[in-house]
């Protein structure tokens, strides 16, 4: 008897046990808790976290790495989420990660995202706190959208009503049957076409020309091309640069030339004007000009005179033999010379 009971104890406490393990399993269970992984936590900061609660999953590159442990409202503008990720994931996450706040599918659950970044940096250690990126609401969806869909409807509006007076519009009608209007249209469009072919070949000849430049053919490709060309074509331009300067001093003595002859000119009139010698007297003294002339006309007249006695005087027999002998003398010293 005593040992029926014994076993029924023994009984009860095994059943006990199951029970609590059971329950203890299904509690894990429900809350994404994992029994036989060990895990390390994390903070998240979060200005919004947009329906997370705790229990929802944390993903890296689409795999379930961990859950939501903890939310905590610090302010109106900071939320701090606790999360558990398992341990192998502080071999893969590193402290410059960030985190945003995702949906399960379309309509689903939230879920927590991890983005790690190119960057290098260290591993993550636990009680780590990772930085969070904006996350688009869906209330700020819904509103954008409804903005759009207000702005679609004043378009459509617009445009319903701009088809209306199109409709009702009878110049529009006048020009759109007018058949002048689409030869004139046909045929500004063939001159545009003409101008088009005619740019083409223009930029064509164009090219070809730049093609042979490039490649040393004509003037501009031998200026560009030929170094002795350019060097002597240096040479020219230093030659005219020192040309250009000898042309300015020769400009600069002729400025003092002509400067030095005003001088002499002016001071000439002066003399003539102001000066004590016979030129002032014979300019602007009209008797005295009138005297010399009548001296010159008297002078001319006595040589006239002398020339005359003197011939007349080669003639007389007093003095024939001695203007003879003179003749012969010369013609002596011509014939010499000869």
């Amino acid at each position: 008897m005593a040992k029926r009971t014994f076993d029924n104890i023994k009984l009860g406490l095994f059943v006990l046990v199951g029970l609590g393990l059971l329950i203890l399993f299904l509690y894990m269970l429900g809350r994404n808790k994992s029994i036989f992984t060990d895990r390390f936590e994390i903070k998240v900061q979060f200005e919004n976290v947009s329906g997370l609660v705790p229990g929802n999953n944390v993903r890296v590159s689409g795999i379930v790495v961990g859950i939501v442990e903890e939310v905590q409202l610090i302010n109106d503008t900071l939320v701090v989420v606790t999360i558990a990720l398992n341990e192998p994931m502080r071999q893969v996450i590193r402290k410059n990660a960030q985190a945003s706040i995702g949906t399960d599918g379309l309509i689903g659950n939230r879920v927590v995202n991890l983005l790690p970044s190119k960057n290098p940096a260290p591993l993550i250690e636990p009680g780590d706190i990772l930085q969070s990126q904006k996350d688009v609401s869906t209330e700020e969806m819904l509103r954008t959208l409804d903005q759009t869909n207000r702005n679609v409807l004043v378009i459509s509006e617009g445009l319903k009503e701009t088809i209306e007076r199109i409709n009702n519009s009878t110049q529009l009608t006048t020009l759109l049957n007018d058949d002048g209007l689409s030869r004139d249209l046909k045929a500004a469009l063939s001159n545009l076409r003409n101008a088009t072919g005619t740019a083409s070949a223009t930029m064509s000849d164009l090219r070809q020309v730049v093609g042979d430049i490039r490649q040393g053919e004509g003037t501009i490709g031998a200026l560009l091309r030929d170094t002795a060309m350019a060097y002597e074509l240096n040479n020219v331009v230093s030659e005219m640069h020192a040309l250009e300067t000898q042309l300015s001093q020769l400009t600069r003595q002729t400025g003092n030339l002509v400067t030095d002859v005003n001088q002499v000119v002016r001071g000439v009139q002066t003399d003539l004007q102001e000066g004590p010698g016979p030129a002032r007297l014979l300019m602007q003294d009209s008797l005295a000009a009138a005297r010399l002339q009548n001296t010159l006309g008297s002078l001319e007249e006595g040589t006239a005179r002398f020339s005359e006695n003197m011939e007349a005087l080669k003639h007389n027999f007093l003095f024939r033999r001695y203007f003879k002998k003179l003749e012969k003398q010369k013609r002596k010293a011509a014939a010499g010379k000869e």
